[in-house]
């Protein structure tokens, strides 16, 4: 690793921390049951979504510094929203026998993830 890409990976550490840190903080606030639909994790996702979709049409119009796509898309919501909670959770609801709020979820993940990150590229490529 050269030295001028320290910089870049301390961002993605920094933000990598405070987006997990968020992130675990969701998860003790607004817990979910055994079997029951995975809504913090969706609504995590989705939120996560939005945001990025808005962060990269707003750094699209703008010089930013090369530290802060490291930071805010990598680093903060790339750990903020979570690929791997997901996919556990949809094989843990399987194998409970939890096969509707299984698909359910992945349908609704799918489905919303996709149209937050369309509109938030949408709020943010406007004005």
């Amino acid at each position: 690793m050269t030295r001028e890409r320290l910089p870049l990976l301390a961002a993605v550490i920094a933000g990598g921390f405070i987006g997990s840190l968020v992130r675990a903080l969701a998860f003790v606030a607004f817990p979910v049951g055994d079997g029951a639909f995975p809504a913090t994790t969706l609504g995590i996702n989705v939120l996560g979504s939005l945001l990025i979709g808005w962060y990269l049409a707003r750094r699209d119009r703008s010089v930013g510094a090369r530290w802060s796509l490291s930071f805010w898309a990598v680093g903060a919501l790339g750990s903020f929203t979570t690929f791997s909670a997901f996919s556990v959770e949809v094989v843990d609801l399987i194998d409970a026998g939890f096969v509707a709020v299984a698909s359910s979820y992945v349908v609704a993940s799918m489905f919303l993830g996709l149209a937050a990150a369309w509109f938030g590229d949408r709020l943010g490529g406007a004005s």
